[in-house]
Formats: C-alpha cells, sequence, structure tokens
C-alpha cells in the first residue's frame, strides 16, 4: 500500500476518528486504526467494540492495499507536522508503516489487516433525515443531562422518539431533564419509532459538519455524514415515562436575562458549600437575589438582579452546577433577547425553564433543593 496525502485532510480525519480509538485497551488491535486504500480512495475504520467510526478521504494512490496502523503514534506525528504540504505513507508485507515528509522519514511498526476485528453488516434498519441544524441542537441541549449512573442504563443515553412531523430528543439523570422537539423540515419522519442512543455516540453528533441519515435497526444505530459514519450500539432498555414529571400547574413565573443570571450565579457560587454546591433565590417582583452560604467555612455571597415575577415573595434553593448548566443550553437562537423563563409551583417541585420567548421545542427542567 502507498499514498500520498494532504496534511490538513488527513487530520481532519483522525480528529474525527480518534472517539472511538480506546486510550488503553486489554485487546491492543483496538488502538490501531484500518486502513484501507481502493484507487484514490482512502478509508480508516476505528472501533472500540462499542462504537464505529468509519470515513473515507481522497488521496492520490499508488498501490491498493490495507494494514492496521498504531492510532494515536500517528496521530501524534501527524499533529507535528504543521499544517500544509502532503505526506507519503506506505506499508509492505512486513506491516512496517513508512512516512515520508520532504524533511524527513519515519517507520512504526503496524499489524496485519485481518486481525482487526470483523465489523458486521448493518441490519435492516428505519431510516430518518435530519437537518445539520438540527441533529446539532438535540445533541447540545441534551446530552448535559444524561445519567452517569450504571445502574440506571436507560438513563445513561439520549431518547430519540420520532412521530412522522416531529422528532422528540430528551435526556434525564431523575434531577434534570432536557426536552428538544424538532419539526421535520421536508416529508416526514418515521411513524413511532424509538430508541436510546448512548450518550458518548450523541457526543460526536454535537459538531456534525453536513446533514445526518440516522439509521436504527434493533439493536445498532448509525449516522452517516457523507463520507463519515459512526455506528453505535442502542440501549436495549424502556426508556422511563419522562412526561410523568413535567409540572402542567406551575403558577409562578420569573423572566431573567440569560446572561446576567449566570454570571451571578459564577460569582456566587465560589462561596457555596463545595460539596453541597447549594444556593438560593430570593425572589421579589421586580429583583432577584442569588445567596450562598458555606457553613463550613463562614464565607457566604449575594447578588442581586432586576427580573420580572408575577407572585409575591418567593425562595428556592438549586444544586448551582445543575441550575447553571441548563440556562446555559438558552441561546439567542431560542430567545433573540436571551430571556429566561423560569416557572414555580412550591419549593420543592420541579421547576421549568424555557426560552423567554413562547416556544414547546425547548423545555428543561430542574428539581430544587431543599433550603
Amino acid at each position: 500500500m502507498k499514498f500520498t496525502v494532504a496534511l490538513p485532510e488527513l487530520q481532519r480525519a483522525l480528529q474525527k476518528l480518534l472517539p472511538a480509538i480506546p486510550a488503553k485497551s486489554t485487546i491492543p488491535v483496538l488502538e490501531h486504526l484500518h486502513v484501507a486504500l481502493v484507487g484514490s480512495e482512502l478509508t480508516f475504520t476505528a472501533t472500540d467494540q462499542e462504537i464505529s467510526i468509519s470515513l473515507a478521504i481522497p488521496v492520490a494512490g499508488e498501490a491498493d492495499g490495507e494494514v492496521l496502523i498504531p492510532a494515536r503514534p500517528f496521530n501524534d506525528l501527524v499533529k507535528e507536522l504543521g499544517q500544509a504540504g502532503t505526506i507519503e505513507v506506505g506499508a509492505g508485507a512486513d506491516q512496517v508503516i513508512a512516512i515520508r515528509t520532504p524533511t524527513g522519514s519515519f517507520e512504526m511498526k503496524g499489524l496485519h489487516a485481518l486481525e482487526f476485528p470483523t465489523i458486521p453488516p448493518f441490519p435492516a434498519a428505519t431510516k430518518a433525515t435530519l437537518r445539520r441544524d438540527d441533529i446539532a441542537r438535540m445533541a447540545n441541549k441534551t446530552v448535559f443531562a444524561v445519567s452517569t449512573e450504571e445502574y440506571r442504563p436507560s438513563m445513561t443515553g439520549v431518547f430519540f422518539s420520532f412521530n412522522d412531523a416531529n422528532v422528540t430528543a430528551v435526556a434525564t439523570d431523575g434531577f434534570r431533564l432536557s426536552r428538544v422537539i424538532v419539526t421535520a423540515s421536508e416529508g416526514t419522519f418515521p411513524s413511532d419509532l424509538e430508541c436510546i442512543i448512548p450518550a458518548r455516540a450523541v457526543e460526536l453528533l454535537r459538531k456534525v459538519d453536513g446533514d445526518v441519515v440516522m439509521d436504527v435497526s434493533k439493536t445498532h444505530a448509525r449516522f452517516t455524514i457523507g463520507q463519515h459514519s459512526i455506528t453505535t450500539r442502542v440501549i436495549d432498555e424502556k426508556y422511563p415515562p419522562y412526561q410523568n414529571v413535567i409540572p402542567s400547574d406551575n403558577d409562578k413565573a420569573l423572566v431573567i436575562n440569560q446572561r446576567e443570571i449566570l454570571a451571578a450565579i459564577k460569582r456566587v457560587s465560589l462561596f457555596a458549600n463545595t460539596n453541597t454546591r447549594h444556593v438560593r433565590f430570593r425572589i421579589s417582583e421586580r429583583s432577584l437575589a442569588v445567596h450562598s452560604h458555606d457553613e463550613d467555612s463562614g464565607s457566604s455571597g449575594t447578588e442581586t438582579i432586576p427580573c420580572e415575577f408575577s407572585h409575591e415573595a418567593f425562595e428556592v434553593g438549586f444544586n448551582y452546577r445543575f441550575l447553571e448548566e441548563a440556562i446555559k443550553n438558552i441561546t439567542q437562537e431560542d430567545d433573540p433577547d436571551l430571556n429566561v423563563r423560569m416557572t414555580f409551583s412550591t419549593s420543592i417541585r420541579a421547576v421549568l425553564i424555557t426560552p423567554g420567548a413562547a416556544s414547546d421545542s425547548l423545555l428543561m427542567l430542574v428539581m430544587p433543593v431543599k433550603i
């Protein structure tokens, strides 16, 4: 095998492949990239047996072939070669990888391509096409709320539910929840398709560079973006009935500016207890006081910002990290004025967080803490 490739093209490809390469594996072959050249198309495949990533790029091919290249050492070298020019890569029958640049030559030992685990063919699947902005929006605004508790496997992924005109993405860890609804731009989505996609795979969808074709089978999901594909196992569990925890009777409405509340939380949280992370909201008709107090150190902090509140004085407490992560997800795309609407019923029941502009497309929920 022998080819010449542009460095920027190769560097971009490797960055997309590395998430499927384990840092250290009990199966050493998984620390390698499968590289196959046919004509002028070079195809990379990486897998950790949970996620597989495949990507094809154009090269100047001289001799077809395939080999396994140590992924991280190869990437480390390519990163140090700069952002311009080309490199020549070759491999012979002895699986020695020869790399040549205008100023140097390098060698590393590869493995025979037959040692790479077989990637099974993707089974018959239901297909949906999602716009780049829509899939990135769903990924960005849900994955922060995924549970990391392995004993609740259904909540360690993002739940996708398709129903003709729209698709709903939901994540929850039992303390907060985020739900995003996207409407089909052309035609319709599949009807009654549901799946839970592991958080690791959803993370990879946050910065896709094109529209996505999503194929879902009983056991796997595949996301295809041009010549780039991500395949993952789906979580074979029933997602909890999240609709039951979304309150419908929150009668107290608070409207605040996203930048102002995030800045206040950031400063006041410096004085919160590092274990509980508690902050308190003291809300009146025109002002919101954000307060924290750490009994262990004796430190405290308070900051007051303007607000609009539809009720008499009210107090509620939060884990500031959960609150901050939710509010960060409201952007000018959701509300041009960056207003945040929070609704409450009592100080111990779920708080709803939505953009100030009336919209059902984004809804988040945070459970308060006792104060």
